[in-house]
């Protein structure tokens, strides 16, 4: 069976929300069952990373980042801020996901306007 490069980002992309889902969801469980979650989390993260960088694909989110209009994203909310503030990626819904340095799949984040702007 042969995937194409585009099933295989798409599915490194749900792979990533569903992990991230998963780490959210450790929050519900009694503690004591913590540790050996996040490591199984951790574990998990890790073998995804190994087989995707053996594939050259590369999952990338932009947290925190100031938003420009290059970024590979595209902001769900835009119209929800003021296109002459500055904003910040508050949250990735969707990670970009790269193959051998081309943008395969677009992200998908949440904008924030930053405060104190001057």
């Amino acid at each position: 069976m042969l995937l194409r490069e585009h099933d295989v980002a798409e599915l490194a992309s749900e792979y990533w929300k569903l992990a991230r889902a998963f780490e959210r969801s450790i929050a519900l469980t009694p503690e004591a069952h913590h540790n050996r979650l996040h490591a199984q989390a951790r574990y998990a993260n890790g073998k995804l990373d190994t087989i995707l960088d053996r594939a050259g694909i590369k999952i990338t989110t932009f947290d925190g980042a100031e938003f420009e209009i290059n970024l590979p994203v595209t902001a769900v909310n835009a119209e929800d801020v003021n296109s002459d503030a500055l904003c910040i990626i508050e949250r990735t819904l969707e990670p970009t996901v790269i193959l051998n340095d081309q943008v395969v799949l677009t992200g998908k984040v949440f904008l924030v306007e930053k405060k104190d702007q001057k």
